[in-house]
């Protein structure tokens, strides 16, 4: 069954918290309440926007790459034990670029074929902005489309990466969340658009949107992110990320509530 619309999605209680559950003597709902979530979803169609005609970096991209060794046939491939294999999830990455066709060009000499337009019908379940140049100035057709797609309830989760977060400020789109953005641009942001909390932090979640000031704190956005939603692939979640050399970390203070 589909949660009801604005669902959120929970926390798993830190070891703090368990041994408060288990020691008080509150029998209140408030006192006791663990905020459990609905399942996550076994499959997820992931859109990635490539925003602008010059180079995106490479390791903008790579939070999706921790994601995808969640999959199915990534677990397998790594030799994980049967119980974890289990819990793989199905992945559809596409990658949207404003032209909609071709090959788009990363650093180190890497280039990503283009699958949709910005015009797609498809509904993303995720959706990944790498950053753009710092001087990207939104289109309205890259405006309708990240206003179709957040606008829609059923989209867990809207993440960027570095400048990507400029794209989603443009769109009008930040008022009244708190974000993380590259340190160099904070002062300008903050005048820019002073609805917003600007952090400077490795990364920030405030619903069901995400955040990271530098293309190296992707990683840790992702993980942070996949341990929240797959509450319940929990064990499947830290197999993968021990595999990828991630650490453990379930809760921060990067993230606000």
């Amino acid at each position: 069954m589909s949660p009801p619309p604005g669902t959120p999605y929970p926390h798993l209680p830190s070891q703090a918290d368990l041994f408060y559950l288990c020691t008080t003597l509150s029998t209140s709902d408030t006192s006791l309440n663990l905020n459990v979530g609905p399942p996550s979803k076994s499959s997820l169609l992931i859109g990635v926007l490539l925003l602008g005609n010059d180079l995106i970096q490479t390791l903008d991209i790579t939070p999706i790459d921790l994601l995808t060794m969640l999959s199915e046939e990534a677990i397998e491939r790594l030799g994980a034990p049967e119980d974890i294999t289990s819990d793989g999830i199905g992945l559809d990455i596409r990658y949207v670029s404003e032209s909609g066709e071709g090959l788009f060009s990363l650093t180190a000499g890497l280039k990503v074929p283009v699958t949709e337009s910005l015009e797609t019908i498809l509904q993303f379940d995720l959706i990944l902005i790498p950053g753009p140049p710092s001087t990207y100035q939104l289109s309205s057709a890259a405006t309708d489309f990240l206003a179709t797609q957040t606008s829609n309830p059923h989209l867990i989760a809207v993440m960027s990466v570095c400048t990507g977060v400029l794209p989603l400020a443009q769109a009008s789109l930040l008022s009244n969340k708190c974000v993380a953005a590259p340190h160099h641009l904070l002062p300008s942001l903050r005048q820019n658009f002073p609805d917003t909390t600007w952090e400077d932090v490795r990364w920030v979640s405030d619903g069901n949107v995400w955040s990271c000031g530098a293309v190296t704190s992707g990683a840790d956005m992702m993980a942070a992110w996949m341990r929240e939603y797959f509450w319940d692939r929990a064990e499947a979640v830290e197999w993968v990320l021990q595999a990828a050399g991630v650490r453990e970390r379930r809760r921060g203070y990067e993230e606000v509530r």
